[in-house]
């Protein structure tokens, strides 16, 4: 039930069967938008509010996501995509090879941002990040 809503994701990037509980991240890394590299995008919802739990489930999706294109790879499964380093309001997560990708949720200015090293995965990554917002 929790993997259904996206309180929850399966965490394969080790040996043992772990899951990935956003709610009970720490808040022991923070970065500043201004330390992103590559182009950026901020979903902005300062006109209303950003909803509890929306960073969290994102962070699901996208880590959902890693592993899946991580599984997708025959040649070379366990290897194929770094771990990803999440906190409680921010993460960097490899979307697929090459494609490292920043989240940072700001509760005072209410924006998610989002960055991508990589130009030439930056609209794609941010495209699919959208469309994972809109679940």
């Amino acid at each position: 039930l929790m993997e259904r809503t996206m309180l929850l994701s399966r965490w394969n990037f080790s040996e043992n069967e772990l899951y990935l509980i956003p709610s009970l991240l720490t808040d022991h890394s923070f970065v500043e938008k201004e330390n992103f590299k590559g182009p950026r995008c901020v979903i902005d919802f300062s006109n209303s509010f950003l909803p509890n739990g929306v960073f969290q489930r994102l962070l699901c999706l996208c880590v959902a996501h890693s592993i899946r294109v991580k599984a997708n790879d025959d040649d070379a499964p366990n290897e194929l995509v770094m771990e990803p380093s999440l906190h409680k309001r921010c993460a960097t997560i490899e979307f697929e090879p090459g494609c490292i990708t920043h989240l940072l949720e700001d509760e005072y200015a209410q924006s998610i941002t989002i960055s991508v090293e990589n130009d030439e995965f930056a609209g794609k990554c941010i495209r699919v990040v959208q469309a994972m917002l809109r679940k």
